[in-house]
Order: structure tokens, then sequence, then C-alpha cells
């Protein structure tokens, strides 16, 4: 989702309407997420916004319509769970942890499905002969990878072996990893093929041997308080993965597209982590 809050990660959006159960009890007239620019397809978090838009149609006729709208708060991983603990956002995704399921009411449908389980590897690209070496787990703890400090993804790969150096926010461990800093920087599957690109005077490029592997389910999360949107966000998500426009909104996102034809060419070296692990160092 780096989500981890996914950011890219989170998301909050807000939508207007009221919310009715079958009981026609009404829930709050507004929901709120993050400003962001998600009409850009290769933007994070197009998809999780279109996709909450989905679940919202496909339950208009029995919780009334429901629109979007965008509220301004800083993309902060704990600044985002801060403001949906306060009730001020109503929704966020995210790679799940235990953690999270415990504060606040996770809605258990695998929003990336078998490209959350998948990551690629930025580097320089003189160390792409150094990482054509790598074999196994205990070839990578060679390396100094790059993460935030606030993302899941830093915790299972320290509980693995893996030394990380760590900072807290995105676009600065682009910088840090052409400088030097470290030797390579982990990213999703489904987010890597538009990265690349995003800093041309960096010069990174995706390794071509390896491939990551640990579960890494992306959900969406509410306040444990709001069971009207929970419930109405898990009906519309079963009946568009049941009527296959959960689908058609994955498949039209490029980069799944790409992730998918690079899972599927079964050319790389994968390397398996533990989600379950205690740290090993």
């Amino acid at each position: 989702m780096p989500l981890n809050f996914t950011l890219i990660s989170i998301l909050n959006v807000a939508f207007v309407c009221m919310f009715f159960s079958h009981s026609a009890i009404a829930a709050k007239d507004q929901v709120l997420i993050q400003k962001i620019a998600y009409s850009d397809i290769g933007h994070e978090d197009y998809y999780f916004t279109h996709l909450i838009s989905l679940a919202l149609s496909k339950t208009e006729h029995q919780y009334g319509k429901a629109s979007l709208v965008e509220q301004s708060y800083r993309n902060i991983d704990k600044r985002l769970r801060s403001e949906l603990h306060a009730r001020n956002i109503d929704v966020i995704w995210s790679p799940t942890n235990e953690e999270l399921e415990t504060e606040f009411l996770p809605i258990k449908i695998s929003l990336l499905k078998e490209l959350g389980n998948y990551r690629l590897l930025l580097i320089r690209p003189e160390m792409q002969p150094e990482f054509s070496k790598v074999k196994t787990l205990n070839d990578l703890r060679q390396f100094k990878g790059g993460m935030s400090s606030q993302w899941t993804d830093a915790a299972i790969m320290e509980a693995n072996g893996l030394p990380l150096v760590k900072a807290v926010g995105f676009s600065k461990l682009f910088k840090m990893l052409a400088a030097k800093r470290f030797d390579y920087f982990s990213r999703g599957l489904y987010q890597i093929q538009t990265e690349v690109n995003r800093y041309p005077e960096l010069q990174l490029v995706i390794e071509k041997d390896l491939m990551l592997h640990y579960p890494n389910h992306v959900y969406f999360f509410v306040h444990k308080d709001n069971k009207a949107l929970a419930e109405r966000l898990t009906a519309g998500l079963e009946l568009a993965m049941k009527d296959g426009s959960f689908d058609t909104l994955y498949n039209s996102i490029p980069r799944y597209r790409w992730g998918l034809e690079e899972l599927n060419q079964h050319r790389r070296r994968v390397i398996y982590l533990d989600r379950t692990a205690k740290d090993v160092r």
C-alpha cells in the first residue's frame, strides 16, 4: 500500500451520504479522506479511492447515494491513524498487522490480491553485478536496505535479519539510495514500475534477478465504532467481486498489469521472508 500505510500511502476519502442498515438506522452523513491527486491513474492511491467509489456505488440501493469529499491532512501514517481515532477521517488503507487490527475495524478483503505479497528492489545500476550473486536470504543480509521507520515492512525485514537504514518519509529514501546511504530500496511489485521513473535524475533501476515474498494483505480500516461504514464497504466489495467490476478496476491499472506480467514470467529468484519471525540479528 509504501501504508505501510501504504502511501503510498494511506488515503482518507470523504463521502457525503446517509447510511441505512436493514433496520433503517442512519449513520453519519459525511466520511473524510486525505486530499490527493487520485484522478491520475499512475498515482498510488488512484486504485484505492476508485475502489471505495465502486463499493459505494454497488450499495446505493441499500444505503443511498454517496460522493467522495476531500479533506486536507498531511500524508503521514501516524497522523492519519490519529485522525481516524478522532473520527476526523473515516477510512484508511494499509498493509495489515496485529496493531492495526486491534486499533481499528479491518475489512478483511485483500485489496491487492497476490501483488501485495511480492517486492522488487530499486538499486543503483552499478550494483547489479553484486545483486546477481545473491542466491539466499543470508546472501541478501550482506547488503543494507532502506525503509521508512513507520512501515510494517521495516519490522518484517529486520525480524528476518536484514539490516536497514530507516528514515521518516518517502521521497527522501530515493535520494538516500542514490547518495549510497544504503544499497537497495524494497518496493511493492504493484508500485515499482512507476516509481523507478519518478526521479530520472537519480538514475535508479529495478534489480533484474530477485524478488522478495512474504504475506502482506492490504485492507481498508475504519473506526471500531463505525460498523455501518464497515458493513457497507464489505457488501460493496463483495458485490464488485461477484459481478467482475472489482477485477475490471484492478486490471485497468497499468502498473498492476506490469506486476502480474513480471510475476507470471517466473524468471526471478524468490527469497522468502518469514512474517512471523523474531529478530534474528
